[in-house]
């Protein structure tokens, strides 16, 4: 039986992936390869990104902000200013580099689709940002069985989000809360998510390029910067070993977040 494996905030950077699998070892017909979201802008293969996770059976994301904002795009042609200012604009250049055809992009669109707001294991919990302070089990539970539209609805960025899709898809409160319960030693209660089950999200930068495990509350924050300057982190779910990636600013020179 192979290994559960599950990647943090990949945003364009073909290379990263590519080296993570390669450190880690990682075989397509024996492992699971699970994603946290936010394959989508940022580093400059966006597309090439896509392409191969498309074609591996073993991999199972769930969908980001940046990933919607995508799927929005490829379907209808979306292009809002606070996507294209925070990456979008490399995800649109990859496509138009590559000359992908308006049929292979509905194609894509549609099997973005596809990727949950939240994947449900026996003993974990996926999502993209977190349960905030307001979700409980059974609010997670509904999201994982979900269906999602091909033009998703996204808040501007700047309002608070009202549903509960929105939460899992922004949400960085339960990040904070963990961390800060981590420093200060401190145990509190972050809503009624039980905790029951060890959770694995992204999204949220913190500064770091180790991903931040939480004993205290059963979590992972699996984004270590791969889409600035950071590297890209794969994870052994049951083990907690991980692998990661040279720099993405060094692997890609010249790019970074302010050229975006």
């Amino acid at each position: 039986m192979g290994r559960r494996l599950v990647i943090g905030d990949l945003h364009g950077s073909y290379k990263a992936l590519m080296q993570c699998l390669e450190r880690s070892h990682f075989i397509p017909e024996e492992d699971t390869l699970y994603s946290v979201g936010d394959i989508a802008d940022g580093y400059p293969e966006v597309y090439e990104c896509l392409s191969f996770l498309k074609d591996l059976p073993s991999f199972h994301p769930v969908i980001g902000n940046h990933d919607a904002w995508l799927q929005n795009w490829l379907s209808s042609k979306a292009a809002p200013d606070i996507w294209t200012s925070q990456g979008g604009s490399k995800s649109i250049a990859s496509f138009k580099q590559k000359n992908i055809s308006e049929e292979e992009k509905k194609e894509i669109a549609e099997w973005m689709r596809g990727w949950p707001y939240v994947i449900m294991l026996s003993d974990v919990a996926i999502m993209h940002g977190g349960p905030g302070l307001l979700l409980s089990d059974e609010d997670i539970a509904l999201l994982a069985a979900k269906k999602r539209s091909l033009i998703e609805a996204l808040p501007d960025g700047h309002h608070i989000p009202h549903r509960t899709a929105d939460i899992v898809l922004w949400d960085r409160n339960y990040y904070r809360c963990s961390r800060y319960d981590e420093e200060t030693g401190e145990l509190q209660k972050i809503g009624p998510w039980s905790e029951k089950k060890w959770l694995f999200t992204g999204h949220t930068e913190y500064g770091s390029t180790k991903p931040f495990i939480s004993k205290m509350h059963r979590f992972v924050n699996l984004d270590t910067m791969a889409g600035s300057y950071g590297c890209l982190t794969l994870m052994d779910i049951d083990t907690f070993e991980f692998w990661q990636s040279d720099l993405s600013s060094e692997l890609y020179p010249g790019y970074g977040p302010e050229y975006w």
